[in-house]
């Protein structure tokens, strides 16, 4: 092994080119890496979106929504699905099983199971679309288009921005939200109809089957081999008036039709961009897509063609994510380089300023190491990787440090300077190897979590994982070789009479104090021991008690989503101009940096995007509270609805509870008995129970004994309904540009009950039987949304917290306990209406679950590795006896500065874990290692010199680490709400178990090792 070693340590040039490339191809890697937000991968989500045009919500639920869901409920993988079926549109969003190993397959499952629905209504002109979920396709950026010109002018230069958005680079998908589709609408006349004999479905079919461009091959028998094609398109206007409909007499369609015109069909919604009606576009980048490299390309298009179009247009910006993650990538980036500086003053202050240097080099060197591979995982830059390098900038330094403080040690003592080089090695090998993989046994199992917040900080942990292997590469065989070019050239390490005294050595100067307080607890364990119990046990029952539970806490989010509901009879237009009222609250909101929305009758939504929260005095939730209270007097809009988005993977409210199936009486009285008790709980604000205003309806009586008699069927009185009141595609045409498709409806003067009577079908026997011999008219209510969970009708009740007094977990234990069968009122069972949990609930169920076996999966992994190293229980129990101290620790430091425990604190804890265990592993090996010299000595003396030999090293480490996550942990260059309290975890717990190291445990060792062999 010394032949290996010192063929290793003697290429120094060998090292100084290794090191050189690492960093090389790390910082070409880096500057190539796409930056984004999240890092990629699938969530496992979908939505099907069907378009049923005019179509009311029951019809959508009864025809559309329930034949796909009970397609899904035949495919293996999926967790659960949710639909809302709504006037004219059905929208499912599924989740797959976590266990699912390939989604693909779900995937495919899914696009099967649609293809199987065959018999979806006439008015389902376009197939049901599927659309998958992925981190990097998520939309990025909203524009839009406004101008104070007819709608087809806006429409047209819409059209040509859509087209060069496509063309930008990064730009995946293009979702427009109020580009109507154009139409040819032909509008009948009843009394035309009536006096030539014809119906509204006789001329449409008429107009389907005259509109025709067939291909029929090639006569190969002529010269050229012409083709031969049948075009009988119906491409204008004027063609379309003069189609003949009848040869005797000769009719043409304008003889029955009052109104032929070109137009654009009836949009179902107004897009808003800052208050002003447009036509946006929802933008979503590719899987390679640079987010903020993608949004710059867009606004230099949207510049160039504001410019283009002059002041009649105006081009506006509603959303654009690349902006927060810039924000965050600056925080990152600004507390990452004060870490690094202050890390490497703590390396200069405490080092010889050569050996400093080498041991500095070994930031850059794991940095660019890491972000060199991580493209071959399939991982990019994200805020989430760069917030794990910032994590380990003080961790990757500590082997460097150990290995380099060992050696030199053994120079000062006036070790020949080969041998000293690989007896160092050789000393602290199975030390930093055990460390090493010990802090990758804690974050392994973090590689398997279960959810959503698994996959989205997958990133962290396998970026310290191959950050510690190049640490491992680095401080065992890069560092000696530089160190030994180093101490050839000067011999001022070399050991002196007073070298105890020098500032360099580690055992006087900035150490004094230190030692001295070792020896004074070491000397009192009898005390120190029973002492440091109590208190940690204290800190722990004090933490616990005060501290609240919130894994995805909003302090620092920028999203705020607003849902409001009209009045169902109001039209499109009314709709508007009562949410203008809503638009000008958020006008008048100065942290409101911009906003777009999408405006339909009843259902109306907003994405607001807020200033940077290190920008602004006013919180999330503070500015919904203000926006609640200046609403009261707020007519017009009901069931207005607040979810601040924390950045986090649940989505929503952090109570969301779905009360599901029964009857629809159980199932009401249930949702108003839990909305009435979250209304008491402490901490809960803004409770909301979905209440679906009803909407009026006509509904349509068949007269069955008059339709049996004339041989009409029900299906064909319906289409002639649908033709009367919403009109029905019934061919198309491709104009050069796009598709042009043909309606047949009735003129808007005749949509009246009392032209609808006078509406003619044509009956078996060829009669023409109006309307009102077949129907009756009945007015009625009916509801304007109908949702569904697995398939059953849901409704949702839902709630915001203070998070200093209450959890979701625990609102939902107290309703759970509140509506368990047997606290229930005798005879109150909701007729089998039951309460399920959702988001943030659901998530940090399964988040606990999930840290809960990765703790003890950790705890396992490092004790076994320790059992391995040291070969003794006892040994091996005593370097874990550091972790409830730095736990308890930790938790107390949350306490002190009022914050909650949240997911990125917890994973902060594991990672600290590893962390502690390190220096307590270092300290009881180099016992172990030489524990020839107790006998000499005696227990006291002997634990007082060990512990204090390794003063240098452990202090250094610490201070490393603590050094290089202050900045992120109180946000001296800017706060984020989930990594600074990660790094607040990780650093203080550092400091805490760096007092334990050099006092709690040589104190526990020193009374097992009194224990074990007798002595007082």
């Amino acid at each position: 092994m010394n032949i290996l070693l010192n063929l290793l340590f003697t290429r120094k040039y060998a090292a100084k080119l290794l090191t050189l490339l690492i960093i090389g191809i790390g910082a070409w890697t880096a500057y190539h890496l796409p930056l984004a937000e999240k890092p990629r991968f699938d969530m496992r989500e979908g939505n099907i979106v069907t378009q049923y045009p005019g179509a009311t919500a029951l019809d959508v639920e009864s025809n559309v929504t329930s034949k796909l869901e009970k397609e899904l409920l035949s495919i293996s993988g999926i967790k659960q699905f949710t639909s809302t079926s709504e006037n004219g549109r059905s929208d499912i969003a599924f989740e797959l099983d976590s266990q699912v190993s390939d989604p693909n397959a779900v995937y495919q499952d899914v696009r099967d199971a649609i293809t199987r629905v065959s018999d979806l209504p006439s008015g389902v002109t376009d197939a049901p679309t599927l659309s998958i979920k992925k981190s990097y396709s998520l939309d990025f950026m909203v524009v839009g288009i406004a101008g104070d010109v007819p709608y087809a002018t806006l429409r047209d230069k819409a059209k040509n921005l859509e087209l060069a958005l496509r063309r930008v680079p990064g730009i995946g998908e293009v979702h427009p939200i109020d580009l109507r589709d154009p139409e040819f609408l032909i509008q009948l006349e009843p009394i035309s109809l009536k006096r030539y004999g014809f119906t509204l479905d006789e001329v449409a079919n008429i107009i389907a089957e005259r509109n025709a461009l067939i291909s029929g091959g090639r006569l190969e028998a002529l010269k050229d081999n012409p083709e031969l094609i049948t075009a009988a398109e119906l491409n204008s206007l004027q063609a379309l008036r003069e189609m003949f409909i009848a040869f005797s007499p000769n009719l043409q369609l304008q003889d029955v039709a009052g109104e032929i015109t070109a137009g654009f069909e009836k949009g179902a919604s107004y897009g808003s961009i800052n208050g002003k009606q447009s036509i946006l576009f929802d933008l979503r980048t590719n899987e390679s897509a640079d987010v903020i490299a993608t949004s710059k390309a867009v606004k230099a298009l949207l510049a160039q063609q504001e410019a283009l179009l002059g002041d009649t247009y105006t081009l506006a910006i509603g959303s654009d994510l690349s902006a927060d993650i810039q924000e965050k990538a600056n925080i990152v980036q600004s507390n990452g380089l004060m870490g690094l500086a202050l890390v490497l003053a703590t390396l200069a202050l405490f080092l010889n300023k050569r050996i400093a240097f080498w041991v500095a080099i070994s930031i850059p060197v794991c940095i660019f190491g890491t972000l060199a591979v991580l493209p071959h995982f399939g991982q990019i830059l994200d805020v989430f990787t760069l917030s794990a390098l910032i994590l380990i900038i003080g961790i990757i330094v500590d082997d460097a440090v150990v290995v380099s403080d060992k050696i030199v040690s053994l120079v000062e003592e006036g070790y020949e300077l080969d041998r000293a080089v690989i007896d160092g090695v050789k000393s602290v090998f199975p030390a930093v190897v055990a460390s090493i993989v010990s802090t990758m046994v804690a974050f392994i199992p973090l590689l398997f979590f279960p959810g959503n917040s698994g996959k989205m900080m997958y990133v962290i942990p396998l970026t310290v994982i191959i950050a510690l292997c190049f640490s491992f590469i680095d401080a065992l065989i890069f560092i000696p070789a530089h160190l030994k070019g180093v101490l050839k050239k000067g011999h001022s390490l070399k050991a002196k009479p007073d070298s105890k005294s020098d500032s360099k050595s580690g055992q006087g100067g900035q150490f004094t104090l230190i030692n001295r307080g070792i020896a004074a607890a070491i000397g009192q364990y009898k005390w120190v021991l029973p002492g440091a119990i109590m208190a940690v046990v204290v800190m722990g029952a004090v933490s616990l008690k005060n501290i609240s539970y919130l894994f995805y806490p909003t302090d620092g989010a920028y999203l705020i989503e607003v849902s409001a509901e009209a009045n169902p009879e109001l039209a499109l237009d009314d709709v508007w101009q009562q949410t203008q009222a809503l638009e000008t609250l958020f006008a008048q909101t100065p942290e409101v940096a911009y906003w777009f929305g999408e405006v339909g009758s009843p259902n109306s939504t907003w994405v607001l995007s807020l200033t940077p929260a290190n920008d602004r005095t006013r919180s999330a939730e503070a500015i919904v509270a203000d926006w609640e209270a200046r609403m009261a007097g707020m007519a017009g809009l009901s069931q207005v609805e607040f979810d601040i988005d924390g950045g986090g993977p649940p989505v929503g409210r952090p109570i969301d509870l779905r009360i599901v199936g029964g009857t629809d009486a159980g199932r009401e009285q249930l949702a108003d008995d839990v909305a009435a008790t979250l209304r008491t709980l402490p901490g809960t604000t803004r409770v909301k129970r979905d209440v679906n205003e009803p909407a009026p309806q006509i509904e349509v009586a068949l007269q069955h004994r008059w339709l049996t008699y004339y041989g009409i069927s029900a299906t064909q009185v319906g289409d002639i309904i649908q033709y009367a009141i919403e009109g029905q595609r019934v061919t198309r045409i491709f104009n050069g540009k796009e598709e042009v498709h043909f309606r047949v409806t009735l003129e808007e003067n005749d949509k009246s009950l009392a032209e609808l009577d006078q509406i003619r079908v044509r009956a078996k026997d060829g009669q023409l039987i109006p309307l009102n011999k077949l129907v009756r008219w009945t007015w009625r209510d009916t509801v304007a949304q109908v949702d569904h969970f697995n398939g059953e009708r849901v409704i949702r009740v839902s709630a915001g917290l203070d998070a200093s007094v209450t959890d979701p977990l625990t609102v939902f234990e107290h309703v759970q306990t509140a509506f368990a069968r047997d606290n229930l009122a005798e005879g109150k069972d909701y007729a089998g209406a039951r309460i399920v949990p959702m988001g943030q609930i659901l998530e940090t169920q399964e988040a606990q679950s999930g840290f809960t076996v990765a703790i003890a999966v950790a705890l396992i992994g490092i004790a076994l590795i320790l059992l391995l190293l040291f070969d003794n229980v006892l040994e091996s129990l005593i370097v874990l006896a550091v972790i409830p101290f730095g736990i308890g620790g930790a938790l107390f430091i949350l306490f002190l500065h009022n914050q909650v425990l949240s997911f990125f604190s917890i994973i902060g804890m594991i990672a600290l874990i590893g962390i502690m265990v390190n220096n307590s592993l270092v300290l009881i090996w180099h016992l172990k290692d030489t524990a020839h010299e107790r006998a000499a000595l005696g227990w006291g003396a002997f634990v007082i010199k060990g512990t204090q030999s390794r003063v240098r090293a452990i202090s250094l480490t610490t201070i490393t680490t603590v050094a290089g996550l202050i900045p992120l942990a109180y946000g001296l260059g800017g706060y984020d709400n989930y990594m600074s309290p990660m790094a607040l975890v990780v650093g203080w717990g550092c400091v805490i178990s760096w007092v334990v190291t050099l006092t709690v445990i040589p104190s526990l060792y020193l009374w097992v090792m009194k224990g074990r062999t007798g002595e007082q």
